[in-house]
């Protein structure tokens, strides 16, 4: 049910992506009739096709992880040929951001794994000793009342607790999002590099076939042979407009790549500091109501302390008949 509900919103998320929602990959997921192994091979119904797909994505994410997931983005950029100085401040700013978010938020969840372990093992304890309390409630009345109320305080504290886990997971969401969202990060500044290496390699190719050109059109033309000339030059046409066409790839990924980082980053801004005020205030009860919890747990056994103390003292009144 967890998992149905984590992938309904993750639906939702890219049928309202303002780049996503629209693209004929997502259309064709959704709108596949046949075995969707048939466009995405990794899920196939062939077991073989599954395995060499699954092995192709391992190696490439041990790739990914062992050499570019602590590179600063700025010197990729700068080897890439980055013009933009946007984009190299981007780089910058979100290679220092991404690594920060790499490092605290496992720490984060680290941290509620152990508050609900702490809660799972209160749980046990309470219920072990709610057993030894009835088991000694014959031999020792006093003994079996005090470990009950231990046991009770026990169990109250560690149902708080793990409802404390509960609203901890469920705040820390944002993080865990913008955590995930790191790796996607990384691959679209990739795709920024792709385009930026096509349009130097279309650029160099152009202006090789309009040397070459410049350097045969006069000698072609006294040998007689126009025809040879007019190939060049369309070769050189063609070359020039695939320079272009790469040019504009270049800027059409690199603005798409600063608005989605904007987006992202104002979506992180508003839900951050909503996520932090919870935690805060979730932590902050959580705590005063265990408080509570121990300190009316011990004022009942100072009561019942007393309640004994009072019933065990000797009766020294006097008699009628003595008075």
């Amino acid at each position: 049910m967890q998992r149905s509900s984590e992938l309904e919103e993750y639906l939702n998320a890219l049928v309202k992506h303002p780049i996503a929602g629209s693209t004929d990959v997502l259309r064709l997921f959704l709108t596949l009739q046949d075995d969707i192994g048939t466009a995405w091979p990794e899920v196939s119904s062939s077991a073989i096709t599954r395995l060499s797909a699954v092995g192709t994505t391992a190696a490439a994410k041990v790739a990914e992880g062992t050499t570019t997931a602590l590179q600063e983005l700025q010197q990729d950029q700068k080897d890439a040929g980055e013009d933009n100085a946007e984009l190299l401040a981007l780089a910058a700013s979100e290679g220092l951001r991404i690594g920060s978010v790499m490092q605290a938020v496992p720490k984060i969840e680290g941290a509620i794994a152990l508050v609900r372990d702490h809660g799972e093992r209160c749980s046990v304890v309470g219920l072990e000793m709610s057993k030894l309390a009835k088991d000694v409630q014959v031999e020792d009345q006093d003994l079996s009342s005090s470990l009950d109320l231990l046991s009770s305080a026990l169990l109250r504290s560690c149902r708080r607790t793990k409802r404390l886990a509960i609203e901890l997971s469920a705040a820390s969401a944002p993080f865990v999002s913008q955590y995930k969202l790191c790796r996607y990060e990384r691959v679209a500044f990739a795709d920024r590099r792709a385009a930026l290496s096509r349009r130097t390699a279309a650029r160099a190719r152009a202006d090789n076939r309009a040397q070459k050109l410049v350097m045969h059109q006069t000698n072609m033309s006294s040998l007689g042979r126009p025809g040879y000339v007019e190939r060049m030059e369309m070769e050189a046409s063609l070359s020039d407009e695939s320079a272009v066409a790469a040019m504009r790839e270049a800027d059409f990924v690199g603005m798409t790549l600063q608005r989605e980082v904007a987006r992202v980053a104002e979506v992180r801004k508003t839900e951050w500091s909503a996520s932090v005020k919870v935690l805060a205030s979730s932590m902050k009860e959580a705590c005063s109501e265990r408080a509570a919890i121990w300190e009316s747990a011990r004022e009942q056994q100072h009561k019942s302390e007393f309640s004994n103390d009072v019933s065990t003292q000797p009766d020294i009144s006097v008699p009628d008949h003595a008075a």
